[in-house]
């Protein structure tokens, strides 16, 4: 498969590896360049962080799509990353150092969106994919 299969395609299937060393890329390139776009852009920090955030989402989800294939799980599965998305979109938002009162439906939403990294951790991270064929393809090199 193609580095442009594994960013930009929703087909096929991925293992265990490829979404562990996709991760660790994503958050390492997130948190250099959270602290590279604050440090020489303080005043446009947050913006930029959005922005990155939004160009990553596209390949974030073909990876974990390929890897709820791997699963024998439909793309369907994707909707569990909702509440995890809007966490990461909304957190640049809130100005660090600053108290903000939470409400209740913030602090559900919160609860929503662990229960949900979680579960995609478990699932995406932690269990085996299909050993045979099923209907997304066959199983990834390991």
């Amino acid at each position: 498969m193609s580095i442009k299969q594994y960013l930009f395609s929703f087909q096929g299937r991925v293992g265990r590896q490829v979404f562990w060393i996709w991760n660790a890329f994503y958050y390492l390139i997130v948190i250099g360049f959270s602290y590279g776009a604050g440090g020489l852009f303080p005043e446009l920090g947050n913006v930029i962080a959005i922005f990155f955030l939004a160009c990553m989402l596209y390949p974030d989800l073909a990876i974990t799509a390929k890897r709820w294939h791997d699963r024998g799980k439909s793309v369907y599965w994707l909707a569990l990353h909702i509440p995890v998305i809007a966490g990461r979109v909304l957190a640049p938002v809130a100005a660090p150092g600053v108290q903000m009162q939470t409400t209740a439906i913030e602090t559900v939403a919160s609860l929503l969106a662990l229960v949900a990294g979680a579960w995609i951790l478990v699932e995406c991270g932690f269990l085996p994919g299909d050993q045979k064929e099923n209907q997304y393809g066959k199983p990834p090199e390991r």
